[in-house]
């Protein structure tokens, strides 16, 4: 069938077809990636042909461009390209897990037989993405058909992040029978039990109350936070005192700072750390849906350890410094501003509190982490870890979505700091709008804050990053770094303009 459709459009090929399948093996990847839009523009067999080819790129911002450009596809046969060798049917797991995440984005409800084949996909990373384009698909009114497909993985799969994605895209096809949140909740994997979590929102609010009140008091972190957010959502009084009885008997800065944020949010009050305030404001609620918010007052937030103007509101938490790009740029006094980045790390890491717990990667073309887990803040750990950074001398692209892998993958990390000029250039990944919801759906049961210093950022790398932390309950700042005008003087030193954070 497809090649039969393959072979009438080649009689009527539109103009600028050949001259973009010139393109399309251009050996500069602009030229390649601006190929790949022409291609999808033109919107006939051929042209899709190639872009679904292109998702095995080797420069990631030909086969972002690509994954992103798929979204378009619509016609039996064109979409039936999705299940061909060059995509879900690759050797190559990255390639299958570019085509997954691409199907979440289609205008048409594709082939439900050929998407519950794909969920048997060797690789975990490939089932787990397949379940958050279902769910999406079902949530945008998509996607219809019951699957049970889904059932069977959020029971027995092996792998605990496909079981919590299985059941949340149950919930989201409202599959209330297919899958028992009782029988999950007691799973050995916080992945799921925070997914069951999540699923309970989209029934009744009595078991989402339930549900996340139990999971409150959970022994992991990330399922506490979702179950914070939660008991915000309901934005009713039960919710409310729950939520206070979490910040009281919270033990981790990082999930006491976010119940607070969630407080601030529901009652437009701007109390602190201390649990007292709350409760009396939670004591004086009326039974039922909360009162709307007041307008918020100004934050008067206790001192905190800061990097760059970002407080760090976390004792466990890992340090991502970009050093590509600008970043060796030598300024009027003679010093580049990696030596600025080194002063404000060494303030950062020396006014830690010893009770945290940190780690620090560095990333070009690849991410070079200095340790492997978190390591104590003691005199001696920070020493090192300086000496050891300052010596640094990397230069490259900019791998940002590699260095937050490495980082994701130590168990110990609840915050992400990112210094970075906001625009990845290195790695498998580089369209930053496209790592934001890719990031949002990898951290969405595991809750790992992510906040980023910007230096010398673009307003529309500022939007995406904004949007970026705000998702992990993160914040951004802006920094510029910059010199005084040699006539200033003698000396014409370096300075960190800051910009307030943004939530």
């Amino acid at each position: 069938m497809i090649a039969r459709l393959l072979a009438c459009a080649a009689l009527c090929l539109p103009q600028g077809f050949d001259e973009l399948a010139q393109k399309f093996v251009d050996k500069d990847a602009r030229v390649r990636r601006d190929a790949v839009t022409g291609l999808a523009k033109l919107d006939t067999p051929q042209g899709w042909e190639k872009v679904v080819a292109a998702l095995r790129d080797p420069t990631p911002e030909v086969a972002d461009e690509a994954q992103l450009q798929l979204a378009a596809l619509a016609g039996p046969a064109e979409l039936a390209l999705l299940y061909g060798k060059d995509a879900l049917g690759s050797k190559d797991e990255f390639v299958r897990l570019r085509a997954a995440a691409a199907l979440g984005r289609l205008s048409e409800m594709p082939d439900t037989a050929l998407v519950t084949k794909a969920l048997g996909d060797k690789d975990a990373s490939v089932r787990r993405t397949l379940c958050w384009s279902i769910e999406r698909l079902a949530s945008a009114g998509k996607w219809s058909a019951a699957a049970p497909a889904l059932a069977e993985l959020a029971r027995k799969d092996k792998d605990g992040g496909v079981r919590a994605a299985a059941l949340v895209a149950s919930a989201a096809l409202h599959a209330e029978t297919a899958v028992r949140l009782a029988a999950l909740a007691a799973d050995a994997d916080a992945d799921v039990r925070a997914a069951v979590v999540l699923a309970a929102r989209s029934r009744d609010a009595y078991t989402a109350q339930v549900r996340a009140s139990a999971a409150a008091k959970d022994a992991t972190l990330g399922v506490r936070i979702v179950a914070a957010e939660s008991l915000a959502a309901a934005r009713d009084a039960r919710g409310a005192r729950a939520l206070v009885d979490v910040l009281e008997s919270e033990k981790e800065l990082r999930g006491r700072w976010h119940a607070v944020e969630l407080l601030r949010q529901i009652s437009g009050l701007q109390h602190r750390l201390a649990p007292r305030p709350w409760t009396a404001w939670a004591a004086g609620l009326a039974d039922g849906p909360l009162p709307e918010p007041r307008k918020p007052e100004r934050a008067d937030d206790e001192r905190s350890v800061s990097f760059a103007g970002l407080p760090i509101r976390s004792e466990r938490v890992c340090f991502l410094i970009d050093l590509s790009g600008s970043i060796w740029q030598k300024r009027a006094d003679g010093r580049t501003r990696k030596e600025l980045v080194d002063d404000e790390l060494r303030k950062a890491r020396e006014s830690l509190p010893e009770s945290t717990r940190f780690n620090v990667i560095p990333y070009t073309a690849a991410p070079a982490p200095w340790q492997k887990t978190l390591v104590p803040a003691d005199r001696k750990n920070v020493a090192k870890a300086l000496e050891w950074f300052v010596a640094r001398k990397d230069t490259g692209s900019g791998d940002l979505w590699g260095a937050l892998q490495v980082a994701l993958a130590d168990p110990q990390v609840y915050t992400l700091v990112v210094l970075s000029d906001g625009a990845p250039s290195g790695g498998r990944r580089w369209n930053l709008g496209l790592m934001k919801q890719l990031f949002a759906e990898q951290n969405r049961f595991r809750r790992v804050e992510l906040a980023a210093v910007l230096a010398d950022a673009s307003g529309r790398l500022v939007r995406e990053w904004d949007e970026m932390c705000a998702a992990s309950g993160g914040r951004t700042v802006q920094i510029e770094l910059r010199c005084s005008s040699p006539r200033a003087g003698p000396v014409a030193p370096c300075a960190i303009l800051k910009r307030p954070c943004r939530a």
